[in-house]
């Protein structure tokens, strides 16, 4: 099992430390010291040898302060010039800090001991004309849950200041201070780091929320045993390149009919382009066939800006009503997937059409746009699906379906997405993701269980019609028969990492509809990496 895609909760990478340490027999200090110099050596990649330059080191009273006294040894012997500040009573040190305490005691590193009890010093920095390198923020890691307060908060507000003072690098050991680990919410204040390393795990409040404050994310491999991981049944997992692995090759006689079909519903007057956009991104994630069912009056618009699908006009002229659900019921013969929502409009009889499909159809569906404003208004239909759901909100949408205000659902994401999961039932497939930077995407256990963040994406994708060709991505790897879990993960990785793609010639500015056609750049980038010279088939590892 590839562990390297792990998330881990501070609950369940603290247990996984106590059985690599109780169960396994690795001690304690063994992973501290890799903890401490793996952190060094991702400071000095980053930002240049410390040799002859000064570091400081503000030091908790528990083992991430233990992680930062190993650090500021190992400064020590690459010719740095290492200052350790202990915010704590080097008596209560849990064992393996002190050691390294007293280890630092003799090596005579500049140490000293501020009493938390007390206002921060003023004569805490000594007068020095070495440049500084970088400042440590080692005080609390992962385990933080109530806000800094008193000398604590003084420490980061010096930190901080120094650091801009000095316009160096903070590097925050394992999680920055004041950052709640499996939330990413900011307790009261939090350190802004420039560089993070994380021990054994990536932590899902280094990207979601926090991630602003994280600054660069490296993943220390400290020394846990990949099958002590993989053990432990971690639910969680990072979203990156590596979700394309897990997209079966194509073989070489395959044809349209081999890859699905796509029904896509969307659009009314004045919103002919979420259509066209949500098509596009069925079309582009490789989906066979795509047909757009939409109101007759959008036919023209709708067949001119997208050639390689089908369109369906229904009876309405200017929005899908609950009397085109029998026409609709016919569309539906031989799709692999459904796309509702994009564009759509909230008319009382649009409205009657998909409460009607989303109870009554089968085929799996992918719901976006206004069909969850729909469902919103009548939050106990949500309950009653008729097959394989995936549910795609932004905030807003997210904030209507859950009745809670957005400042709310946004402080704990996943909670939030797997409580709109809870809310569609137990018996069918159930995704449900959370829209913006770090989007969460949670699966009820019909599906899998499991629960992820993504690591694509920027902020150039703050503009219109995005959500619509990523709700057009997902139908498309739908209808190519991946499960929903799947096809939810790779949808939402390949979407952002398009962006990125595009993000690197200009960081804003870009529209959605270029997004979708630099999709097959990712998997043409894929094919050629992994694309075997005997075989006419992609071989993937």
């Amino acid at each position: 099992m590839d562990t390297g895609n792990l998330l881990a909760s501070a609950g369940e990478m603290q247990a996984l430390d106590r059985k690599t340490i109780e169960e396994i027999g690795i001690p304690g200090a063994v992973l501290m010291e890799n903890a401490g110099r793996a952190t060094v050596a991702a400071m000095e990649r980053h930002f240049g040898p410390a040799a002859g330059k000064r570091v400081i080191i503000f030091a908790g009273p528990g083992n991430n302060g233990g992680d930062g006294l190993v650090m500021a040894r190992c400064l020590a012997d690459r010719g740095a010039l290492p200052s350790v500040l202990l915010v704590g009573d080097p008596a209560r040190l849990p064992p393996d800090a002190a050691r390294n305490w007293a280890i630092l005691e003799r090596l005579q590193v500049a140490r000293r001991v501020i009493d938390p009890n007390a206002a921060w010093p003023t004569d805490w920095q000594e007068a020095s004309s070495r440049p500084l390198h970088s400042v440590v923020d080692a005080l609390f890691g992962i385990g933080l849950t109530r806000p800094l307060s008193g000398c604590y908060l003084a420490a980061l507000h010096a930190m901080r200041d120094l650091a801009r003072a000095s316009a160096c690098p903070i590097v925050a050991a394992d999680m920055p201070s004041g950052l709640h680990s499996d939330t990413g919410a900011i307790l009261g204040e939090a350190v802004q780091a420039d560089l993070t390393v994380s021990y054994g795990l990536a932590k899902p409040g280094q990207l979601h929320n926090g991630g602003p404050r994280i600054g660069i994310l490296e993943v220390a491999d400290i020394g846990i045993p990949s099958q002590a991981a993989a053990a432990a049944n971690l639910a969680g997992r990072l979203l990156d390149g590596r979700v394309l692995a897990r997209l079966p090759p194509r073989a070489r006689a395959s044809h349209k009919g081999s890859h699905g079909h796509v029904l896509v519903l969307a659009g009314s007057t004045g919103k002919s382009g979420a259509a066209i956009l949500a098509a596009k991104g069925a079309l582009a994630s490789g989906a066979g066939l795509v047909s757009c069912a939409l109101p007759a009056a959008l036919l023209p618009i709708f067949a001119t800006a997208v050639a390689e699908a089908m369109s369906e006009p229904l009876a309405a002229s200017d929005h899908l009503a609950h009397a085109d659900l029998a026409a609709v019921a016919r569309l539906c013969a031989g799709k692999a997937a459904l796309l509702i929502g994009p564009g759509l409009g909230r008319h009382p009889e649009t409205a009657g059409l998909v409460m009607a499909l989303y109870r009554e159809r089968p085929e799996p569906m992918v719901v976006d746009a206004d069909a969850l404003n729909i469902l919103a208004a009548d939050r106990e239909a949500l309950a009653a699906p008729g097959g394989p759901r995936i549910l795609c909100p932004h905030p807003g949408e997210m904030a209507r379906l859950l009745d809670l205000p957005v400042p709310e659902l946004q402080r704990d994401r996943l909670a939030s997405a797997q409580k709109l999961c809870s809310l569609c039932g137990p018996h069918q497939p159930i995704v449900a993701l959370l829209k913006g930077a770090g989007t969460v995407v949670a699966a009820n256990k019909a599906a899998g269980g499991l629960w992820a963040v993504n690591s694509s994406g920027n902020p150039g994708m703050a503009s219109g019609g995005m959500g619509d060709v990523l709700a057009g991505v997902i139908a498309g790897l739908l209808a190519q028969h991946h499960e929903p879990w799947l096809a939810t993960c790779a949808g939402v990785w390949l979407h952002g990492a398009a962006a990125d793609l595009l993000a690197k010639e200009r960081p804003f500015g870009y529209t959605a509809g270029e997004v979708a056609a630099a999709l097959p750049r990712l998997f043409a980038d894929r094919r050629k990496k992994r694309q075997s010279p005997d075989s006419g088939e992609e071989q993937i590892c």
